[in-house]
């Protein structure tokens, strides 16, 4: 009797020092005695409680996993137990034993929170959303409503997010967290005025979140409240200088405003204030590096890396940098330690536009057929494997990139409701000018003089879309149609394709794409509404679409084909080819584009 007290002491102890945020005096105290403790269920879950404390969770798991042996009918451990493995990306076995808690614990409306989030992580949303849905059934309420809206967001639904987040709403008009849903929500299908007049009550009341200050400044600038804006984010920095994304957005606002360099004075002053903190310094490199001021990127990086040495992502960046640099070779030594002190397929990704720039494309074409063997239809390493072939004069590369063949032209006819082809593309083009207005945020643009649709326009409710998308079909089929299954594309067809992803991109003089592929495409497509060029232009062919040239190009692999723009034009071809725009000259080049995916 007297043991049995001694060893619940032990055990009370290692709880109470657990509680007190002490998880290393609680194993202290507890491991001597917990051979004592085999088939004690509670015991085996504080074990697992203080080894997830600590970030074993391997550890955790083993503990967890013998809590439930001994106690089959406890559902907190089974979620306990789902957690791990959610941690640990077992996202499957997780649902599974998520589930099993469910069975236990029907009442537990946070399983039905991690069953959801772990069906996102796993990027099946349909399923996802149907458990949001029997939530709601279960336990409708703001938490329920609030966790569809998050799922629809994901499938970038956004209108039915809208209405989603209106529902919660309702449950708390004045709940602070509903009320911000509500004004991102808004924000996502356009309605700007809006969602800044909700962020604006919100942050007279209290400016209480970064997140709250972050889309608040964003909305201001949208709204082209620009000092407004800079006033808010400047706030924001120094209520959070630990958050890079607010530092990210007030460096850009004033970079836009013209300051140059000096536009990341409140990243660097935040430095100063936490010299340690990665984040910061990687942040200040990277808006130094958007901006154009590749050498005090860089210089940024070296001191970070000084107080760092061999920390992957700051590695990256500096050798991503030295590349742009024109020092190939320096960039590539850079990245080959990345390689060595953290070995991953990622790492060996990053080698590949450097090796090429280096003229080494011997291990780039190794490299990129290594990573093919697992990812065989990831377009940027296809795109890196031709590269190499061109440059080795390999005899498949044309076999990969017959421009000829495989670049092709539409002239797309009216669809049904529209007398001429003028009148729909018209239609189309008053559309998209408004969607670059509410759809472009100025502050995430990467296209030099011009804009690109944040989000696509698939699921827009506008009736031009579904005619531009009807419009796009008799062309695509006649594309598909025409691939052999001996061709690098034609083997992926199956019965049948479907479009992923719908956007447009907008010129300005002087503006132009830099060259690029779609990674996750299979076939893409450039087609354009609107061309405005310039009397007499500088360049002959500016404006027009380029193919074969890599986005750092090496020696020998410029341009190989070109397309002149026109409204009403079509082109499709293979996502792994690389394309871009000769620097636009005129008022306006307004295209729409879309990949094409087997199903």
């Amino acid at each position: 009797m007297k043991g049995t007290l001694e060893a619940d002491a032990f055990v009370n102890a290692a709880r109470e020092l657990l509680n007190q945020g002490d998880a290393v005096g609680a194993e202290r105290v507890l491991a001597p005695h917990l051979a004592k403790f085999k088939s004690d269920a509670p015991v085996m879950h504080l074990m697992g409680q203080i080894k997830k404390a600590q970030n074993r969770l391997e550890d955790a798991e083993r503990h967890f996993r013998a809590a439930i042996a001994h106690d089959l009918s406890s559902g907190h451990y089974y979620n306990e137990l789902g957690l791990i493995l959610q941690t640990r990306g077992q996202y499957a076995d997780a649902i599974r034993v998520f589930r099993a808690s469910l069975a236990l614990t029907p009442n537990a409306l946070m399983v039905r929170v991690n069953i959801v989030r772990s069906l996102m992580a796993m990027n099946d949303l349909p399923e996802a959303e149907r458990e949001a849905r029997a939530y709601i059934e279960f336990a409708p309420g703001p938490e329920s409503w609030t966790l569809l809206g998050t799922v629809q967001r994901a499938q970038e639904r956004h209108q039915d997010a809208l209405v989603t987040a209106e529902t919660a709403l309702k449950y708390g008009p004045t709940l602070r967290g509903l009320r911000y849903n509500h004004a991102t929500a808004l924000d996502k299908v356009g309605r700007g005025a809006e969602a800044l007049d909700a962020f604006e009550k919100l942050a007279k009341q209290d400016l209480d979140t970064p997140d709250l200050a972050l889309n608040f400044a964003r909305a201001l600038y949208a709204a082209n409240r620009k000092k407004d804006a800079e006033v808010i984010a400047t706030k924001g920095v120094e209520l959070w200088p630990q958050v890079v994304a607010l530092h990210s957005a007030l460096s850009r606002m004033r970079f836009l405003a013209g300051e140059g360099e000096s536009s990341v004075a409140a990243n660097e002053a935040a430095i100063k204030q936490k010299p340690n903190d990665l984040a910061l310094r990687l942040t200040c490199a990277d808006s130094l590096h958007r901006a154009g001021f590749p050498q005090k990127a860089l210089a940024v990086l070296d001191e970070a890396l000084r107080l760092a040495p061999d920390t992957p992502v700051l590695l990256t960046a500096m050798g991503v940098i030295l590349d742009e640099l024109d020092r190939p070779l320096d960039g590539l030594k850079v990245l080959r330690r990345v390689a060595e002190i953290a070995p991953s397929k990622s790492t060996q990704r990053n080698l590949l536009s450097t090796l090429l720039r280096a003229g080494q494309p011997e291990e780039a074409l190794r490299i990129a057929n290594e990573l093919l063997a697992e990812q065989p239809h990831e377009q940027y390493l296809i795109a890196c494997a031709t590269t190499a072939m061109r440059m080795l004069d390999h005899p498949d590369y044309r076999v990969w990139c017959d421009y000829g063949r495989m670049v092709r032209t539409y002239e797309i006819t009216a669809p049904p409701s529209y007398f001429t082809v003028q009148a729909f593309n018209a239609d189309l083009s008053s559309l998209l000018r408004t969607q670059h207005k509410t759809n472009a945020h100025p502050l995430d643009q990467h296209i030099p003089n011009g804009s690109q649709t944040g989000r696509s326009l698939l699921k827009l409710e506008e009736p031009v879309i579904k005619h531009f998308l009807t419009a796009m079909d008799l062309a695509v089929r006649d594309y598909v149609n025409r691939l052999s299954e001996n061709d690098p594309i034609g083997a992926r067809r199956g019965k049948h394709c479907h479009y992923s992803g719908l956007w447009s991109v907008r010129l300005t003089d002087g503006g132009h794409q830099p060259n690029h592929v779609h990674d996750r495409g299979w076939i893409s497509s450039v087609y354009f509404t609107s061309v405005l060029p310039a009397e007499r232009p500088k360049d002959p062919k500016a404006g027009w679409v380029k193919f074969g040239e890599p986005n750092r190009a090496p020696a020998g692999c410029g341009p190989e084909k070109f397309v002149e723009p026109q409204p009403g034009l079509l082109i499709l071809f293979p996502s792994y080819m690389w394309h871009g725009t000769v620097p636009f000259e005129g008022s306006e080049r307004l295209s729409m584009a879309f990949d094409v995916l087997p199903s």
